[in-house]
């Protein structure tokens, strides 16, 4: 089994997206005998070491600013009491002069931390240690594994790696200590010189230095974050729960055990309904309206075949910013996604993902039906509009799809090309998906299903689908039909 050393960069609170990779790493069964971590990474290192993911999972999900700052009741009727009697430039200068001559005092950081961190543990763990921090008086690079740091000392050492300017000095026998992303706040290099060339790097943007690798043969994962994090002493608990779900999806993706650009999709169990639908796509349609707006969608003859469907599709796909090798239905399927405002930071089975289309399609136009039936709304969709028209929101998407899949079927052809010339080519593949789950449902034999899928999780999802599609060609039924003149 491959060993990798696992180095965790520092950012304040964003270090939450560092828990969640952990989790995703013990899932995986990947193996890391050795974390070096600056700043939260070191934190985060420690209590990797001390092998607790619930408590460190405990520890981030509740964390509060209270537990990391004391902001004691004299320094904030200060400020308050300035406030409401001076500019605020007044206020301003003399909370950096205090805070710079004092720092904030991060005793509950510490207080918590001997709660959370076993330095026994540590050092008898298989898991070993690393941290960066910098000597203040000379601004040289401190790089300690456990066994150099001096018993009884560890958690002084930690604070001293995550001494961020802001906080109070810290202090270790003497000498003063500053955060160690001063030096190196993702140190590969570090983790390279104990040994280790397959490395797993994780990194997001950050205050701090990034040194330059040295060793070229290093085998180098970088786990990324997909989304914004916060800021660095954001304390938002939602936003610190967000960062973990969001490293422990990306770190699946990076270890490809998750599939999709946008979305994360768990190829390898209950795909049925999503191999039926990927056998379905690019098949010319019974329905005859269904088929006509395939075709003007695609603007191919109606009567086109498969082969000339998909070709069409593709040439779509290729105008927009999604991966070719990725499987035409997946990239179907995230761009909708998108398009309906599908949650992201989720982990999907495809049977898992395509009622959350729908539910999502249905809600979206449960919630806006009132805007789409407006007559204005309905004649500025379907009349001639500037070329650099472009829309894009998730309400000009529903509108657009019903009207399109809710057109009669005698409306001039220049009606609905007008329409059509609207549609972004996301827009486009969105709808024209729909429509082919929509027509794939209503196919289905529901009673040759029942008895060939007695059991397990398709039968209930198809059947909660068929009910879906009832109810929304229900819906769409009761949408006016276009008051657009036939001229």
């Amino acid at each position: 089994m491959k060993k990798y050393g696992l180095v965790l960069s520092g950012g304040g609170t964003k270090g939450a997206f560092e828990i969640g990779v952990w989790q995703a790493l013990r899932e995986m069964k990947i193996h890391t005998p050795c974390v070096i971590g600056t700043s939260v990474g070191a934190l985060n290192a420690a209590v990797i070491a001390q092998n607790d993911f619930d408590k460190a999972l405990d520890f981030w999900s509740n964390l509060t600013i209270n537990q990391v700052l004391n902001l004691n009741t004299h320094m904030t009727n200060k400020y308050v009491e300035q406030w409401s009697k001076t500019s605020f430039d007044f206020f301003r200068l003399s909370f950096l002069n205090d805070l710079f001559h004092g720092g904030f005092d991060i005793t509950p950081l510490r207080e918590n931390l001997q709660n959370l961190i076993s330095e026994d543990t540590i050092r008898k763990s298989s898991i070993r240690l690393g941290l960066v921090t910098v000597r203040l008086n000379t601004l040289s690079p401190i790089k300690l594994m456990i066994e150099d740091i001096p018993e009884g000392q560890l958690l002084d050492y930690l604070l001293a790696s995550a001494a961020f300017p802001v906080f109070q000095k810290q202090e270790i026998d003497g000498t003063t200590y500053l955060d160690g992303g001063f030096y190196d706040n993702v140190p590969i290099n570090f983790m390279a010189e104990n040994g280790y060339n397959d490395i797993i790097s994780v990194e997001f943007p950050a205050l701090g230095v990034k040194q330059k690798i040295r060793n070229k043969d290093i085998n180098l994962k970088v786990i990324n974050n997909s989304e914004y994090l916060g800021m660095t002493l954001e304390f938002d608990q939602k936003t610190i729960l967000n960062n973990i779900t969001m490293g422990h999806l990306d770190c699946l993706k990076t270890f490809k055990a998750a599939k999709g650009k946008f979305y994360y999709f768990d190829m390898s169990r209950q795909r049925k309904l999503y191999d039926r639908l990927d056998r379905f796509i690019g098949t010319p349609l019974q329905d005859e309206i269904s088929r006509e707006k395939v075709a003007h969608l695609l603007s191919i003859p109606a009567d086109s075949d498969k082969p000339s469907i998909l070709a069409a599709i593709n040439a779509i796909i290729r105008s927009t910013n999604y991966p070719e090798d990725e499987p035409l239905l997946m990239t179907l399927l995230e761009i909708a996604g998108k398009s309906l405002g599908v949650k992201r930071l989720e982990y999907y089975t495809m049977d898992q993902y395509l009622p959350a289309l729908l539910n999502a399609l249905n809600a979206l136009t449960k919630a806006n039906l009132s805007l789409i039936k407006k007559e204005s709304t309905i004649k500025d969709a379907f009349k001639d509009c500037p070329i650099d028209y472009k829309p894009t929101t998730i309400l000009d998407f529903i509108t657009f799809y019903v009207l399109f899949v809710g057109a009669r079927q005698d409306m001039p052809l220049f009606r609905l090309n007008a329409l059509i010339k609207k549609f972004t080519p996301e827009f486009v593949l969105s709808i024209l998906l729909l429509i082919y789950i929509h027509q794939m449902i209503k196919n289905a034999n529901l009673k040759n299903l029942c008895a060939s899928q007695r059991r397990g999780f398709l039968i209930d999802q198809k059947s909660h689908l068929i009910i879906f599609i009832r109810r929304y060609d229900s819906l769409l039924n009761n949408i006016i039909r276009l008051h657009i003149p036939n001229d």
